[in-house]
């Protein structure tokens, strides 16, 4: 097939370059292809930005290499052979899939059929997902989602492909990761309505006095909220230690424990538990959060389309929460 003779493209022509008149190159195949269209030097030339001799000289290279005259003169131009003829069918669909190999495919969401894995934390999830399932209901409903708990796991899960993306907060995100910011939210404290201990605000010293419930999705000791203490020389008592989001506002609306998290997933748990938010009664430096890919993706048309839905979910709650502010 013409295909085995094709070596690797060039950006730069140059036919009195000592190349082996044994292969063609795309560049050949192009002055091939112009020149059985148009059937004249000088006009296939100035199409492919080329002198008439650079392209006398390639012709040369294509006659050489296929063992045909391919276009002897006519009465206005070349006319092409009958091997010309045959080849140029081929040509043209080499050329029309080499295209195609450079340049993005189109993607319709609404006929992809594929599902994508991703891992985040459960409050994320609770946030985004509402969201993220109605714009793909409309917009790609063949697609599924599959969501997994976004754990140390994270970098060799995006290397293998296991997971098409990792949202969480920097810390939580392999670095060597591609991100994307999607985005930030602040600390508030939750308790029952009614608790005995809290009036009108919730003050420094009845923080410290009080139990708590931490989210601790990893199971790890520690908190900003402790690190904060720690640098007023405080500290407090957890009582529970959870690695969930959704059971802790239970916990709060049943005992007289403090909960502080994010507002994005409290405050709406909160009015559905008949919680009261607070804020903070120390400064509490708010986070961002961010969505990680591997790089062999980054140019996958559905994976593109996939990251700016959940952008696009991640600005609509965000603007939700706004409104409800």
């Amino acid at each position: 097939m013409l295909l085995m003779f094709i070596m690797r493209p060039t950006h730069v022509v140059d036919y009195d370059a000592g190349m082996g008149a044994s292969s063609l190159d795309l560049d050949l195949l192009r002055v091939f292809d112009h020149l059985h269209r148009e059937k004249h030097l000088t006009r296939a030339g100035r199409l492919l930005g080329l002198s008439q001799p650079a392209v006398s000289r390639a012709l040369v290279r294509l006659r050489d290499a296929l063992g045909d005259p391919l276009f002897v003169r006519g009465p206005r131009g070349v006319v092409p052979t009958p091997r010309a003829d045959a080849l140029a069918p081929e040509v043209r669909e080499i050329l029309r899939r080499t295209a195609a190999l450079t340049q993005p495919s189109e993607l319709d969401p609404a006929q992809l059929e594929r599902t994508f894995v991703f891992a985040s934390v459960d409050f994320l999830e609770g946030d985004l997902l509402p969201r993220l399932s109605a714009l793909l209901e409309r917009e790609a409903p063949r697609v599924s989602i599959t969501s997994r708990p976004l754990g140390p796991d994270a970098t060799e899960g995006l290397t293998s492909g296991r997971y098409d993306l990792a949202i969480g907060v920097p810390s939580t995100l392999p670095t060597d990761a591609m991100t994307t910011h999607l985005f930030d939210d602040d600390f508030v404290c939750v308790v029952r309505r009614g608790h005995p201990s809290v009036r009108r605000a919730l003050d420094l010293a009845t923080f410290c006095r009080l139990s708590h419930v931490l989210i601790s999705p990893r199971g790890e000791p520690g908190s900003p909220v402790d690190d904060a203490l720690a640098k007023k020389g405080l500290s407090r008592h957890v009582a529970i230690r959870t690695h969930t989001f959704f059971s802790a506002p239970h916990v709060v609306a049943s005992s007289d424990l403090v909960l502080t998290g994010p507002a994005r997933v409290l405050e709406p748990l909160a009015k559905n538990q008949g919680l009261r938010v607070l804020p903070p009664p120390l400064p509490l430096r708010g986070f961002g959060v961010h969505m990680a890919w591997h790089a062999r993706v980054q140019n996958d048309p559905a994976h593109a389309w996939l990251r700016s839905v959940i952008k696009r979910a991640a600005a609509r709650a965000g603007s939700t929460r706004a409104r409800r502010g």
